[in-house]
């Protein structure tokens, strides 16, 4: 979610309803969860997790995209570019054997228990997943539980396992397809039985649950449960803001706020302190220590490059590699790939461009970069788990600043999210904070000791990510 599932030509109208009415409802839920039930999430602890969950990128892949083939085969070789990028999880787009009908998404689902045969086989996948693990990364399946296709199996098993409307027929959610009833333990066990088959015969190390928050979320807790009889180190991402989503049951969730107010910045011209905003209240309405994902791209929305230019998206996500939570890429983002998702037919990213040399540069150019961004945060211990403090400065309109701090380590991001130059002060005693090692680009920052604070001359999304040099000893 906020995919959208359509038949027809009207189909890029109503997504863009959809997708504008679900980011609402998505925004609104956590605040009326937490105000109706008379709880303050953020009073309370997220579920512990595995250190090296802290310390995780990751990667979507859509096969359609992917490679040329479009399939799970076709997509083995490009596991290594995604190693050497530095992701450390591949989130596969929908696999599961999907609905008949010609027009269904990959969200319509028709066997939980099947591989789709656009997809591949069994085999493609368990190989597919023993080329993942020999370079180190895991990988994650992408289910989705909130509706089923009309034709899934379950209700050739028993309609009984749907939800009816008050005369009785099969009720839709809030796209045209039928709801498993998860008041039936025979659902739920159901459900279950499929993840546990996932994990247990796949190896599949997680799964991104879409539509998490439009199931029930005493649900999710009997499937972890259960699941962590097999492995108790698989990833629950729940594709939902629900507050009480990582009380008992997932690792991470989504930040659908966090991704608005970021596209609000960078495409609509609201006020960069509207990024502050939306942090310090998910912050206020999670859980302690809650972790949440920070996307500028996935199969959902537009492409990034293409919303906010290039130099907009690359801002974007130094924010999502900077800030604490964890980063999300999405398939051909790390190439500045203008390419639309297709959901059906296959859309190759553009991997690269030999015969125009410019193209060609700048592709390779854009790589680099994101290779640096992924080597920073796995390098420096204060973006996996320091804390945030937000930093004043006099240009709120377009510059967010923080620091990430660990200890006595400390790292100052000073971000410009407009397309205009600006002169920043930041709110920070210059004479301790008067030089910075880069963490992006070689060499050091200074700045001018006569204002008495940092601060700096920033180009259009220009940016300082740098670490605090502390006082040297003076020589003897």
């Amino acid at each position: 979610m906020p995919h959208v599932r359509t038949q027809g030509r009207s189909g890029p109208i109503l997504a863009s309803l959809a997708r504008g009415l679900i980011a609402l409802l998505l925004l609104a839920a956590p605040l009326a969860a937490a105000s109706a039930q008379n709880l303050s999430f953020g009073l309370q602890a997220a579920r512990p997790v595995p250190p090296w969950l802290h310390r995780a990128t990751i990667y979507e892949l859509w096969l359609n995209a992917f490679s040329k083939e479009g399939n799970l085969r076709g997509a083995i070789p490009g596991l290594k570019h995604i190693a050497d990028l530095g992701a450390t999880i591949v989130y596969l787009g929908p696999i599961a054997k999907r609905s008949a009908d010609p027009y269904a998404s990959p969200y319509g689902i028709a066997d939980y228990n099947a591989i789709d045969p656009a997809c591949g086989t069994d085999q493609d996948l368990r190989d597919f997943v023993a080329a993942a693990h020999a370079l180190h990364l895991k990988v994650m399946l992408d289910i989705v539980y909130y509706h089923t296709a009309a034709d899934n199996v379950m209700m050739r098993k028993d309609p009984a396992f749907y939800v009816k409307t008050q005369d009785g027929r099969i009720a839709r959610g809030f796209w045209n397809q039928p709801l498993p009833d998860f008041s039936k333990p025979e659902v739920r066990n159901y459900l279950i039985d499929s993840l546990v088959h996932w994990v247990r015969d796949f190896g599949i190390d997680g799964f991104r649950c879409d539509v998490g928050g439009g199931v029930p979320e005493s649900f999710w807790v009997d499937a972890r449960k259960a699941l962590n009889k097999i492995n108790p180190n698989v990833i629950l991402l729940s594709e939902s803001d629900r507050p009480d989503d990582q009380l008992q049951a997932f690792d991470i969730n989504y930040n659908f706020n966090y991704y608005l107010a970021l596209r609000s910045v960078l495409r609509d011209g609201a006020p960069a302190s509207t990024i502050r905003k939306s942090w310090e209240e998910m912050h206020s309405t999670m859980p302690r220590g809650a972790r949440l994902l920070h996307f500028s791209d996935n199969h959902d929305w537009p492409r990034a490059v293409m919303q906010f230019g290039e130099k907009g998206a690359w801002a974007a996500s130094v924010l999502d590699f900077t800030l604490d939570g964890i980063p999300f890429l999405y398939n051909g983002q790390e190439v500045a790939d203008p390419t639309a998702t297709s959901w059906i037919k296959p859309a190759p990213i553009r991997w690269s461009d030999a015969g125009n040399p410019a193209d060609q540069k700048s592709i390779e150019a854009t790589l680099a970069n994101y290779k640096k961004l992924f080597a920073m945060r796995a390098s420096e211990p204060a973006l996996t788990s320091g804390s945030v403090i937000w930093i004043n400065n006099t240009q709120p309109d377009s510059v967010v600043s923080f620091l990430r701090k660990l200890g006595s380590t400390e790292i100052l991001v000073i971000l410009n999210l407009s397309n205009r130059d600006v002169h920043v002060t930041v709110d920070l005693p210059v004479m301790d904070y008067f030089k910075v090692q880069n963490l992006l680009s070689p060499g050091l920052t200074w700045f001018s000791l006569y204002s008495g604070r940092v601060s700096a001359d920033l180009a259009a999304y220009g940016y300082v990510v740098g670490k605090r040099i502390p006082l040297a000893p003076l020589a003897q």
